[in-house]
């Protein structure tokens, strides 16, 4: 890698960060794993300043993340703008128009053909997500006993 190309410090990979507010939410722990992986293909597409504009087509994704079913997209879609830190930014038409999705983690970078007021963007609103207790209402089992509640 040439001097160019590489400052002291910079990582030479790009990685997805996921707040851990986010995986630790009643939310996130409530998708199907295909919606999960949706939100990590959408979060690889993240360059920085394209926030609102991650496109959920069905050719970016089978052509750049290797998904092969529509119908599986379709539903991940569905149960990914279901959770409070997914905003729908502009609605797709057919056939030359296509649906952007924003993360409420990072700033939105607006652009004029969204459907949505910049203002009422819902920045950092998953700071206020209820956090799942792994253990709560979890039944404990201690070696060599019968099962038995965890106290409370």
């Amino acid at each position: 890698m040439s001097k160019a190309n590489h400052r002291k410090g910079m990582l030479p990979f790009q990685f997805v960060a996921i707040p851990v507010e986010i995986i630790r939410s009643a939310e996130w722990q409530a998708l199907p794993s295909s919606a999960k992986a949706l939100a990590v293909d959408l979060m690889a597409q993240y360059s920085g300043k394209n926030n609102g504009r991650l496109c959920t087509s069905f050719e970016v994704m089978y052509r750049d993340f290797g998904w092969v079913s529509k119908e599986t997209l379709v539903n991940a879609k569905r149960a990914l703008l279901g959770c409070s830190f997914v905003v729908l930014t502009r609605k797709g038409h057919a056939p030359r128009t296509a649906e952007w999705i924003g993360f409420t983690w990072w700033k939105l970078d607006y652009e004029e053909s969204m459907d949505i007021d910049p203002r009422r963007f819902p920045y950092l609103n998953f700071l206020s997500l209820k956090r799942l207790d792994p253990n709560d209402e979890r039944e404990v089992a201690k070696p060599g006993l019968r099962v038995v509640r965890k106290p409370n």
